[in-house]
Protein backbone atom coordinates (compact mmCIF):
# COMPACT_ATOMS: atom_id res chain seq x y z
CA UNK A 1 0.00 0.00 0.00
CA UNK A 2 1.70 3.14 -1.24
CA UNK A 3 -1.04 5.78 -1.70
CA UNK A 4 -3.73 6.69 0.82
CA UNK A 5 -6.58 9.16 0.15
CA UNK A 6 -8.16 10.66 3.27
CA UNK A 7 -11.54 12.40 2.93
CA UNK A 8 -12.02 15.32 5.33
CA UNK A 9 -15.01 17.57 6.00
CA UNK A 10 -13.93 19.40 9.16
CA UNK A 11 -16.01 17.28 11.53
CA UNK A 12 -14.49 15.68 14.61
CA UNK A 13 -15.10 12.29 12.99
CA UNK A 14 -13.09 13.24 9.90
CA UNK A 15 -10.27 14.54 12.09
CA UNK A 16 -10.17 11.13 13.73
CA UNK A 17 -10.08 9.51 10.28
CA UNK A 18 -7.20 11.81 9.28
CA UNK A 19 -5.23 10.77 12.35
CA UNK A 20 -5.85 7.07 11.67
CA UNK A 21 -4.93 7.46 8.01
CA UNK A 22 -1.72 9.27 8.98
CA UNK A 23 -0.81 6.51 11.45
CA UNK A 24 -1.26 3.90 8.72
CA UNK A 25 0.68 5.96 6.19
CA UNK A 26 3.57 6.41 8.59
CA UNK A 27 3.79 2.69 9.37
CA UNK A 28 3.54 1.78 5.67
CA UNK A 29 5.69 4.67 4.40
CA UNK A 30 2.76 5.58 2.15
CA UNK A 31 1.96 8.83 0.35
CA UNK A 32 -1.07 10.76 1.69
CA UNK A 33 -3.50 13.08 -0.05
CA UNK A 34 -6.28 14.85 1.84
CA UNK A 35 -9.43 15.58 -0.15
CA UNK A 36 -12.32 17.93 0.58
CA UNK A 37 -15.29 18.15 -1.78
CA UNK A 38 -17.50 21.22 -1.83
CA UNK A 39 -21.08 20.43 -2.91
CA UNK A 40 -22.17 21.94 -6.21
CA UNK A 41 -24.41 24.99 -5.82
CA UNK A 42 -26.82 25.69 -8.67
CA UNK A 43 -29.41 28.35 -9.42
CA UNK A 44 -33.00 27.42 -10.08
CA UNK A 45 -34.68 28.35 -13.34
CA UNK A 46 -36.11 31.82 -12.90
CA UNK A 47 -36.53 35.04 -14.84
CA UNK A 48 -33.36 36.63 -16.19
CA UNK A 49 -33.32 39.26 -13.43
CA UNK A 50 -33.74 36.83 -10.58
CA UNK A 51 -31.32 34.39 -12.17
CA UNK A 52 -28.65 37.13 -12.26
CA UNK A 53 -29.26 38.10 -8.63
CA UNK A 54 -29.33 34.43 -7.61
CA UNK A 55 -26.16 33.67 -9.54
CA UNK A 56 -24.28 36.47 -7.76
CA UNK A 57 -25.41 35.09 -4.40
CA UNK A 58 -24.51 31.57 -5.42
CA UNK A 59 -21.03 32.64 -6.51
CA UNK A 60 -20.49 34.30 -3.14
CA UNK A 61 -21.72 31.19 -1.34
CA UNK A 62 -19.53 28.93 -3.48
CA UNK A 63 -16.51 31.14 -2.75
CA UNK A 64 -17.29 30.91 0.99
CA UNK A 65 -17.54 27.10 0.71
CA UNK A 66 -14.21 26.97 -1.14
CA UNK A 67 -12.56 29.12 1.55
CA UNK A 68 -14.00 26.83 4.23
CA UNK A 69 -12.74 23.79 2.30
CA UNK A 70 -9.24 25.26 2.10
CA UNK A 71 -9.32 25.93 5.85
CA UNK A 72 -10.44 22.35 6.53
CA UNK A 73 -7.59 21.02 4.38
CA UNK A 74 -5.05 23.28 6.09
CA UNK A 75 -6.15 22.06 9.53
CA UNK A 76 -6.12 18.42 8.41
CA UNK A 77 -2.66 18.85 6.88
CA UNK A 78 -1.40 20.22 10.21
CA UNK A 79 -3.06 17.33 12.03
CA UNK A 80 -1.32 14.67 9.92
CA UNK A 81 1.96 16.60 10.13
CA UNK A 82 1.76 16.14 13.91
CA UNK A 83 1.88 12.40 13.15
CA UNK A 84 5.07 12.96 11.13
CA UNK A 85 3.34 12.64 7.75
CA UNK A 86 3.50 15.09 4.85
CA UNK A 87 0.28 15.32 2.86
CA UNK A 88 -0.84 16.77 -0.44
CA UNK A 89 -4.26 18.40 -0.63
CA UNK A 90 -7.06 18.39 -3.18
CA UNK A 91 -10.29 20.38 -3.24
CA UNK A 92 -13.04 19.82 -5.77
CA UNK A 93 -16.64 20.82 -6.41
CA UNK A 94 -19.47 18.37 -7.01
CA UNK A 95 -20.95 15.22 -5.53
CA UNK A 96 -18.57 14.26 -2.69
CA UNK A 97 -18.95 10.48 -2.96
CA UNK A 98 -18.58 10.41 -6.74
CA UNK A 99 -15.57 12.71 -6.74
CA UNK A 100 -13.80 10.85 -3.93
CA UNK A 101 -14.24 7.54 -5.78
CA UNK A 102 -13.23 9.02 -9.15
CA UNK A 103 -10.18 10.80 -7.73
CA UNK A 104 -9.01 7.61 -6.02
CA UNK A 105 -9.17 5.62 -9.27
CA UNK A 106 -7.76 8.34 -11.54
CA UNK A 107 -4.76 8.84 -9.25
CA UNK A 108 -4.01 5.22 -8.35
CA UNK A 109 -4.83 5.23 -4.64
CA UNK A 110 -4.68 1.92 -2.80
CA UNK A 111 -6.95 2.98 0.06
CA UNK A 112 -9.62 5.56 0.86
CA UNK A 113 -9.92 6.51 4.53
CA UNK A 114 -13.23 8.10 5.51
CA UNK A 115 -15.16 8.74 8.72
CA UNK A 116 -18.35 6.85 9.46
CA UNK A 117 -20.12 10.14 10.20
CA UNK A 118 -19.78 13.73 9.15
CA UNK A 119 -23.16 15.18 8.36
CA UNK A 120 -25.84 15.56 10.99
CA UNK A 121 -28.61 12.95 11.18
CA UNK A 122 -31.19 15.04 9.30
CA UNK A 123 -28.85 15.85 6.41
CA UNK A 124 -27.70 12.24 6.28
CA UNK A 125 -31.34 11.09 6.06
CA UNK A 126 -32.18 13.58 3.31
CA UNK A 127 -28.99 13.32 1.25
CA UNK A 128 -27.77 9.83 2.00
CA UNK A 129 -24.50 9.01 3.63
CA UNK A 130 -21.40 9.96 1.67
CA UNK A 131 -19.60 7.14 3.44
CA UNK A 132 -22.24 4.61 2.32
CA UNK A 133 -21.96 5.81 -1.27
CA UNK A 134 -18.16 5.63 -1.21
CA UNK A 135 -18.23 2.11 0.24
CA UNK A 136 -20.63 0.90 -2.44
CA UNK A 137 -19.07 2.65 -5.44
CA UNK A 138 -15.32 2.73 -4.77
CA UNK A 139 -13.16 0.49 -6.92
CA UNK A 140 -10.45 0.52 -4.25
CA UNK A 141 -10.35 -0.54 -0.60
CA UNK A 142 -12.12 1.71 1.91
CA UNK A 143 -11.31 2.05 5.60
CA UNK A 144 -14.19 3.44 7.66
CA UNK A 145 -13.02 5.07 10.89
CA UNK A 146 -15.52 5.14 13.76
Amino acid sequence: MKKILIAVDGSDHSKKAAKKGAEMAKSLDAEVTLINVVPEITASSASAYYATVQTEGLLERREAYMERGQKILKEAKELVAEQGVTAKTEIDVGDPADLICDYAIENGFDLIVIADKGLGAVKRFLLGSITDKVVHHAKTSVLIVK
